[in-house]
């Protein structure tokens, strides 16, 4: 999904993966029919190619049921090292157990070549580990996506419920949050704990109570552009693309929150996780006429 989102807005995108026997020429065609590299997609007849079967809600909500097929058998063998070493930005998504190593050749990459820089989504294995496991790619993190539960079980800070004041004993945030609309949750300490690790910039998500995001100085919130959806799958994909594209572009973090925000609105407003992926031009004219308030505080401890 990353991939294509990259393609539409007009970056050179090559996908770096694994697929199976089945359904594995489908994935190559349709990467390719969107403009998509694919020299360094590797084959296995020892699984499928990853599937996921998807269960919808009337109200737009899914459930994926996933399977990993011929990702299992992803590894280091398979990494394009010397092009990847000529990218200007890599894109890390989930992975899995099996793929334990790459990690460590992507970080021996990234300090080799220091004008490359990493956004990344990390998969359930590495949140459980906990984020002093993964220290070293943190600090080569330029841009980190996680949602609210996932950031809490990564850093094992707990984020502060929306409407409790003070006085309740399950208050404990110290960082002011009157920024905030009265339905989302304060995640702030979660980014305080983030940036002692050295990322650069965490994008922290709550599906449709918006997102947030902070650089260490600031912290931004952002609200959805609409509580109606036809489908959320590939939310997170297009917003974590949306907004990489435009940190590419050079925008600032509130412009980017808002490429994000616009690009998951798309999207969950259409079947499926790609169709409504936007193309520059197209981001170009919603952004132009865009009325999101993006509310911002300073971040302290």
């Amino acid at each position: 999904n990353t991939s294509v989102a990259f393609s539409r807005m007009g970056f050179d995108a090559n996908f770096v993966g694994k697929i199976g026997s089945e359904y594995g020429e489908k994935v190559i065609n349709n990467l390719e029919k969107e403009g998509v590299c694919t020299d360094f997609v590797k084959k296995t007849s020892r699984d499928k190619t990853a599937f996921s079967t998807i269960i919808n809600t009337f109200e737009g909500d899914r459930t994926v049921l996933a399977y990993a097929g011929a990702n299992k058998y992803f590894n280091v063998k398979d990494l394009p090292v010397k092009e990847l070493e000529k990218a200007d930005f890599l894109f890390l998504n989930h992975l899995t157990e099996k793929n334990s190593k790459i990690p460590k050749v992507l970080l021996s990459i990234l300090k080799k070549n220091p004008n490359i820089k990493l956004a990344w989504n990390p998969g359930y294995e590495q949140l459980a580990q906990g984020v002093k496991k993964w220290k070293g790619l943190l600090e080569r993190t330029e841009i980190l996506f996680v949602n609210k539960e996932e950031a809490s079980l990564f850093t094992k800070t707990h984020y502060q419920l929306a409407g409790i004041k003070k006085d309740d004993p399950r208050y404990h945030v110290h960082v002011a949050s009157k920024f905030l609309p009265p339905y989302a949750d304060d995640v702030s300490e979660i980014m305080l704990e983030f940036f002692k690790y050295g990322v650069k910039n965490v994008v922290i998500t709550d599906g449709k109570n918006g997102a947030q995001v902070s650089d260490g100085e600031r912290i931004y919130f952002c609200p959805v552009l609409s509580h109606k959806r036809t489908d959320t799958l590939g939310a997170g994909d297009s917003f974590a693309s949306g907004f990489t594209s435009a940190k590419i572009l050079g925008y600032n973090l509130k412009d980017a929150l808002i490429y994000g925000t616009l690009n998951a609105n798309s999207v969950v407003n259409q079947f499926g996780a790609q169709a409504g992926l936007l193309t520059r031009a197209e981001m170009d004219k919603k952004f132009k006429s865009q009325k999101i308030c993006v509310t911002s505080a300073k971040l302290t401890s």
